[in-house]
């Protein structure tokens, strides 16, 4: 049996990098960065379980801060007044834990492409997680979340990491080092620092990620510690015993007895030990031991990719929410090409500062996107981008957007952004060849179709499908792209047609008196033009210029077309020679003898129309031209 190989990613600075995603942190952009993970709720269910060993605290705690701030000598546990004193233009900001758990979800969902289960939650020691449980609801979680955090400063907490179980996995990218480059290179395409270990268990990894000496905040694979199978003990030796899950008065009381490593613990007699380690007594003597069964919770992967970016301060210009929405759609990227899969639709939804939104904007609705009221989110303006093709790109994802937005007008301040990938398909894997290389991308098409699409619509978009019909302007309509079947459909009537056709030319040649195809016109107008009566030597009136008919020749006739409709179609089709200036037939000599060519112009000017004169009413219209 093999034996089971867990990798550990943690974020330390998860918290401040959400924040960071948001925007600028202060009006410089470069003030040190303190975060309080929790809402209002979350902090009173921290404080209520902390009130069962002490009174709740009455001012906020510092629970992360970011490397500027830590130079100042601002520490998470201090509280926002005293760290304020410390450092006056010092920038606080709140996480909430939905956040945290939507970040650690992408990290997870990127991190299954290179293993079997991914989690961001352990189930209990010596229980078996069960394949699809039901995983407890965001507001039940971060309630749970906040107790534990306030009863331990490890083991559940601080919540910034993900486990990836790569047991019989990593062959198939070159080893372990070349897995954890890889992982490395995902996390940071989501805008993450990461330190990544790997060991038999995830908390022994944890731990090497957290406080190995190798681990570097790039995540780098050559630089990450890795546990050889069987030593995890030997491995975690080392480390101080603030990586062992103990509480934070055991571990003061080990270091002020002289007990700084693991390895110092590891070698003092087992049963007296045990009597001082507390309530995780039976956990830290078998991490001691180099064991760790205890079982990952499989991250459920959700159908739709959502993003979403809570502003602190309202945004007022469309370069602001495009900054954010270059972060969210290259989250998204990573997401897709995780899955291996594209997205065929992208639902921008901005929220509206609610005060200011009601006061402009009253009832009216924009053109180009809807208005729409929610009880939670108030005003925003909703669209969506539609891609012709799967796009799986974040700088394809982001164009059609950046299209979309640069035509619309901002009625309010933006005070959140809102993006759902939705239609997601499975990833068009195009082969490579040599024309990569050449100046044009072939891959570039579907994202020059997502721009028109969101340029021009959607429906003036598409590709040209031959359908069965008499009249010649009916004969090809416009199907969109990311109907399969009309573009198969399409395509098998384009080749049978294109047989038809080859097969009646060789025959025509070999057999006296074969019927060849009749002439089709080259260009069709989007309404036809009322010429009147017409014949040979009449003058007709195209686009505010006059034109004499030089000769006429007949093409075919079609008879009570499409006679179950009100409308049925009776015609005959022709082409026609137009010339204007000086013409060259008799008939008309006379009647256009007033029109005079125009200075630098040539004495004729000509063209071959494509007209139709209606049976019933015997008036003749202009429907195209020909080659």
């Amino acid at each position: 049996m093999a034996v089971r190989r867990i990798v550990a990613i943690v974020l330390p600075q998860l918290a401040c990098e959400l924040v960071k995603q948001r925007g600028p942190v202060s009006p410089s952009g470069k003030a040190p960065l303190a975060v309080i993970i929790g809402g209002d709720e979350e902090r009173r269910a921290a404080l209520a379980a902390r009130s069962e060993r002490e009174p709740p605290a009455p001012v906020a705690v510092i629970d992360v801060v970011d490397d500027e701030a830590r130079r100042y000598g601002v520490r998470p546990g201090q509280k926002v007044v005293e760290a304020a004193a410390l450092v006056a233009h010092l920038a606080i900001h709140r996480v909430t834990f939905a956040e945290i758990d939507a970040a650690l979800g992408r990290v997870a969902e990127v991190a299954l492409g290179l293993g079997a289960t991914a989690s961001i939650q352990l189930g209990e020691q010596g229980a078996t997680p069960r394949a699809g449980a039901p995983r407890p609801s965001r507001g039940g979680r971060a309630g749970e979340r906040a107790a534990s955090a306030a009863r331990s400063p490890w083991g559940d907490g601080p919540y910034d990491t993900v486990w990836l179980d790569i047991t019989g996995a990593s062959h198939l990218v070159g080893g372990e080092e070349a897995l954890l480059d890889e992982l490395g290179e995902r996390v940071a395409a989501l805008g993450h620092r990461a330190r990544l270990a790997i060991a038999d268990g995830p908390r022994l990894a944890q731990a090497l990620a957290r406080f190995g000496a190798h681990a570097s905040d790039g995540g780098r694979g050559a630089e990450a510690p890795i546990a050889p199978p069987g030593k995890g003990a030997q491995a975690i030796g080392p480390l101080p015993v603030q990586a062992l899950p103990v509480e934070r008065d055991v571990a003061s009381f080990l270091v002020r007895l002289g007990v700084l490593r693991v390895e110092d613990l590891a070698r003092l007699p087992r049963a007296q030990v045990a009597a001082r380690l507390g309530p995780r007594t039976t956990e830290v003597m078998e991490l001691l031991a180099g064991r760790d069964p205890v079982p990952l919770l499989p991250y459920e992967v959700p159908r739709l990719i959502e993003e979403e970016v809570l502003f602190d301060e309202p945004v007022e210009n469309a370069e602001s929410l495009l900054f954010v929405l270059r972060g969210m759609t290259s989250r998204i990227a990573s997401r897709l090409a995780a899955r291996g899969e594209a997205c065929g639709r992208l639902n921008v939804a901005i929220a509206y500062d609610r005060s200011i939104a009601r006061l402009r904007l009253g009832d009216r609705e924009d053109d180009d996107a809807a208005l729409l009221e929610d009880d939670e989110r108030g005003p925003s303006l909703r669209f969506h981008v539609d891609m012709p093709v799967p796009l799986s790109d974040a700088g394809d994802l982001l164009r059609p957007i950046k299209a979309k937005l640069e035509r619309i007008e901002l009625a309010a301040p933006a005070v959140g952004v809102h993006l759902i990938a939705s239609r997601i398909a499975r990833a068009r894997q195009v082969q490579l060849d040599l024309s990569r290389d050449r100046s044009v991308d072939p891959d570039s098409l579907p994202a020059l179709l997502a721009e028109l699409s969101a340029e021009i619509g959607a429906e003036r978009v598409g590709v040209l499908e031959i359908a069965d019909a008499h009249r010649p302007e009916a004969r090809s309509r416009l199907a969109p792209i990311e109907d399969d079947a009309a573009t198969a459909r399409s395509s098998a009537a384009s080749r049978a047609r294109a047989a038809a056709e080859r097969s009646a030319a060789e025959q025509g040649g070999s057999a006296e008196g074969a019927e060849l195809p009749s002439p089709e016109p080259a260009r069709l107008l989007a309404q036809p033009i009322p010429l009147g009566r017409v014949g040979r030597g009449a003058i007709v009136a195209v686009d505010r210029h006059l034109y004499a008919i030089e000769r006429l020749s007949f093409v075919m006739r079609i008879d009570a077309v499409e006679w179950w409709t009100p409308t049925p179609a009776s015609r005959d089709y022709a082409r026609a020679w137009l010339v204007s200036g000086a013409p060259s037939g008799r008939a008309a000599q006379g009647r256009l003898g007033e029109l005079r060519p125009r200075d630098g112009a040539s004495s004729s000017s000509c063209g071959e129309a494509w007209i139709y004169v209606d049976r019933a009413t015997g008036e003749a219209f202009l429907q195209g031209w020909c080659a």
